[in-house]
């Protein structure tokens, strides 16, 4: 799991027993966050976009950090957290937790709970319970928010053990409505996408198809063959990218084929990971049997990049501006590649101003370290001086007072 800052150059990852905080632009890893010194089971970790604060989930708890100080600055205890999410521009953040089945127990209906609180003080807005399946082996459906901030979307189970969506306020989780999803041919819900182009919308998506539910009218707009769940940012188009081989761009409105970026070709079936960048620019196609991730240019499917990864991937990521993908290796290794398209002139500049082409980095980011801390030291002085002249302020006056007491 990766979470990237979007106003700075960090990026927060998880391992079994901490969190790692990382330097995109050097590749250091800056710090290692955990309550526990010995024992520590980390499973979510989420960095606010300013990168001041880290959200996490360990051994039970919930827990806020001050990634400046590490230290911790709210911590409460919900066990079995399935999703935690920053929703807001970070403000605040959605922890789900559902208990875990009983030994022998392969498929149950249980009640999952979802907190919202506040970053970073940790103040409980609401909470909300709902119906849900439990199947051994199969992924938590993740609670979404609309695009416009106004709704959740849950993906829930009706009395009768049957797929429904439990629509609720995102500020006071009142609840809304119940949508039951009755149409031929679907199946379960794999997940909820919200559609960026219209806030009322969402992507109901299934195991071979999406369809589009408006939740104001309570009404199934349309079905889409074919859609997976991403969607690129004008909510226009989707990807479609089966495990058997072959990439194609399909459009939303009438479900054809647009672009075909990767043939179909019978390769076996693997794990494969399709995504646009965060400025639809480029599509990332990673393919497990190959061990590579390829880069397509959006506008004229031309292939920009094929990069072969050290070892099985386990996440991926693109940072806000476009420029760079981040992967996380298995191995815990953390790498971070630059889309150099020779189309963009300006790819040549950041290119040539990375830290790793610049033989004097290191020596500038040690003189930079050194003016942090000496700053830092100025500031706890200046603390230190103003709360020392308060206490001396306070007994002064205390002892006029006892002496004027005394006097009487």
């Amino acid at each position: 799991m990766i979470s990237l800052a979007e106003e700075c150059n960090l990026a927060a990852t998880v391992t079994r027993d901490c969190v790692g905080i990382w330097d995109l632009q050097t590749g250091r890893l800056i710090s290692k966050l955990a309550d526990s010194p010995l024992g520590a089971i980390v499973t979510h970790a989420c960095m606010t976009h300013d990168g001041k604060y880290i959200v996490s989930t360990e051994s039970g708890n919930v827990l806020i950090w001050n990634r400046i100080t590490e230290q911790v600055l709210f911590k409460e205890e919900q066990q079995h957290v399935r999703q935690l999410m920053l929703v807001e521009n970070s403000s605040k953040f959605i922890a789900v937790s559902r208990p875990k089945n009983p030994a022998g127990v392969e498929n149950m209906k249980t009640t999952a709970t979802l907190f919202m609180r506040t970053i970073p003080d940790g103040k409980r807005i609401f909470t909300l319970e709902y119906l849900v399946r439990s199947h051994t082996g199969t992924p938590f459906r993740n609670v979404v928010m609309t695009s416009d901030n106004s709704f959740l979307i849950a993906p829930a189970s009706d009395k009768g053990n049957r797929d429904c969506v439990i629509i609720y306020n995102a500020n006071t989780g009142a609840l809304i409505s119940k949508i039951p999803i009755k149409l031929p041919g679907f199946k379960d819900i794999l997940c909820i996408t919200p559609m960026p182009n219209k806030p009322h919308w969402v992507g109901i998506i299934g195991s071979d198809k999406g369809t589009i539910l408006d939740i104001n009218k309570k009404k199934f707009i349309r079905t889409i063959p074919k859609w997976s769940g991403n969607i690129s940012k004008d909510g226009k188009y989707t990807l479609y990218a089966p495990s058997r081989g072959g990439l194609e761009l399909l459009e939303l409105k009438k479900g054809t084929t647009v672009k075909t970026y990767i043939p179909k070709v019978a390769e076996g079936v693997f794990t494969v990971i399709s995504m646009f960048n965060r400025t639809d620019e480029y599509v990332l196609y990673y393919h497990s049997g190959r061990k590579t991730i390829r880069v397509f240019r959006s506008l004229d499917c031309e292939i920009i990049a094929n990069y072969r990864v050290q070892a099985e991937l386990s996440a991926i990521d693109s940072t806000y501006d476009g420029k760079s993908i981040v992967l996380g290796m298995v191995d815990g290794c953390v790498s971070v590649l630059a889309i150099t398209d020779p189309k963009k002139e300006e790819m040549k500049n950041y290119v040539a101003n990375l830290p790793s082409r610049d033989e004097n980095w290191k020596k500038k980011a040690e003189k930079q370290r050194v003016t942090i801390k000496f700053k830092a030291a100025a500031r706890i002085a200046r603390v230190t001086h103003d709360l020392n002249a308060i206490i001396r302020n306070t007994n002064i006056t205390e002892t006029i007072e006892e002496l004027d007491e005394n006097i009487e």
